[in-house]
């Protein structure tokens, strides 16, 4: 049977979960992803890759055609916003019947920052678009502590004060991703706000990681100044680096903080803990230790 829920991004580290969860649960799936280099990563039996290219209205026609949930994931990009009506106005001509975007924590924060105004710019507009939909929005995932990794040493250095953030495995992003496609009608105009159990700082997420791989790994709270140095002296593009300067100052602010109970509500488990998260990618940070890494 042909796949009837299209998930963008789905190389990236919440589609490729959602992708997987919705597998597990008989759904077939088309995938939509940048490069077909990356399909490996995604090969499994009911899976449909299909390329999208966000400024290629062929490849977006292509992967819409004959789906019925469309899960919306953009890349992280000036043109984001762009993108996201792109696949909407598609989306609309090839009759998607539900729209479930991923979006972020804070998303409805006035001024808030750049990328929550870019995330709410595209809520708005699918709200403005006749199509029933769902927004996902959910806090810092515990990932990222994987994913910014730079040579440097055992240490996490970062313009957070000790201020608490509840961060989220994107684990469970996945989970209620595949709870909401699968429920449809349900969840139409929800918007849900996804966060982990508890609210820790920087000191928890350094004392968690040390437990884990037996080895001392510090916290230094930077100056925003610093931060910036940092992220451009990697290759951190200058607007980026702002964006992200300013999303550390909305979690100063302890907009982050909060806990919802999304996450076990909707999928009946509690969600990951950043003690299990630790432990279940343990290996990734010996391995950030062993080459004197620093997460950033």
């Amino acid at each position: 049977m042909a796949a009837k829920i299209l998930v963008t991004g789905a190389t990236g580290s919440v589609g490729r979960i959602l992708v997987q969860d919705l597998i597990k649960r008989g759904k077939d799936v088309r995938a939509g992803i940048h490069s077909s280099g990356k399909y490996e990563y995604i090969k499994m039996s009911g899976v449909e890759p299909v390329t999208l290219e966000f400024r290629d209205f062929a490849t977006i026609d292509r992967a819409l055609q004959d789906i019925e949930s469309l899960f919306l994931i953009t890349p992280i990009a000036r043109e984001e916003v762009e993108y996201a009506r792109r696949m909407v106005d598609r989306a609309r001509m090839w009759g998607v019947e539900h729209i479930v975007r991923l979006s972020m924590l804070n998303a409805q924060e006035s001024p808030g920052t750049q990328f929550t105004r870019w995330h709410r710019e595209a809520e708005k507009y699918i709200e403005n678009s006749g199509i029933a939909y769902t927004f996902i929005r959910p806090n810092a995932y515990m990932q990222n502590f994987i994913r910014y990794v730079q040579p440097s040493g055992s240490f996490i250095a970062v313009p957070l004060d000790n201020q608490k953030v509840s961060y989220i495995d994107v684990r469970d992003i996945g989970a209620v991703g595949a709870e909401v496609l699968l429920g449809g009608k349900e969840f139409y105009g929800q918007t849900l706000e996804l966060t982990g159990p508890d609210a820790i700082t920087m000191d928890d997420v350094a004392n968690a990681l040390s437990n884990e791989v037996h080895s001392h790994i510090g916290y230094i709270s930077i100056t925003e100044e610093t931060a910036r140095h940092i992220l451009e002296s990697v290759g951190i593009s200058g607007w980026m680096a702002e964006g992200m300067l300013e999303l550390y100052a909305m979690q100063r602010e302890e907009k982050n903080a909060i806990i919802t109970s999304t996450v076990e509500d909707l999928t009946g488990v509690k969600p990951v803990s950043f003690d299990k998260f630790a432990r279940d990618y343990v290996s990734a940070f010996k391995a950030i230790v062993k080459h004197e890494y620093h997460t950033f």
